[in-house]
Order: C-alpha cells, then sequence, then structure tokens
C-alpha cells in the first residue's frame, strides 16, 4: 500500500468552519479501502470523526492547519 500523506498529529480544519480543529490520532488501513482517518476535535476529545484520506487531502473540503 502506498504511504500516507497524512500522519498521527497532524491538524485540520473544514472549509467553513475554522473554530473546529481536528487531529488525525490514526489510520485506518482496509482491504480494498482508501485508506481513513480517525480525527479528534482539539477541544472536545469525546467529539470523533473517521474521515477518508481522499477527502482530507481535498483542498475544497478541508485544510490542513501548520503547527509552529
Amino acid at each position: 500500500m502506498a504511504k500516507s500523506h497524512i500522519q498521527p498529529g497532524d491538524r485540520f480544519v473544514k472549509v467553513g468552519h475554522p473554530d473546529t480543529i481536528w487531529i488525525a490520532t490514526r489510520l485506518i488501513e482496509l482491504p480494498n479501502l482508501p485508506v481513513h482517518v480517525h480525527l479528534m476535535n482539539a477541544r472536545d476529545d469525546l467529539d470523533m470523526q473517521t474521515m477518508s484520506e481522499v477527502a482530507l487531502v481535498d483542498r475544497k473540503l478541508y485544510r490542513r492547519v501548520q503547527t509552529h
């Protein structure tokens, strides 16, 4: 399988919703499916979602947040 463009610790915001930062916590690799990423809300660790890597790298949907 190809190396993921996303790594645990990477941060993202949904386009149009910049107030919520999503942190990648782990990669999920399943046979015959694109890589998915488990995300946790930076302000509320009980708010989680799973998103395909394809969606997260689509700049029309999500933007990576640079950490310093």
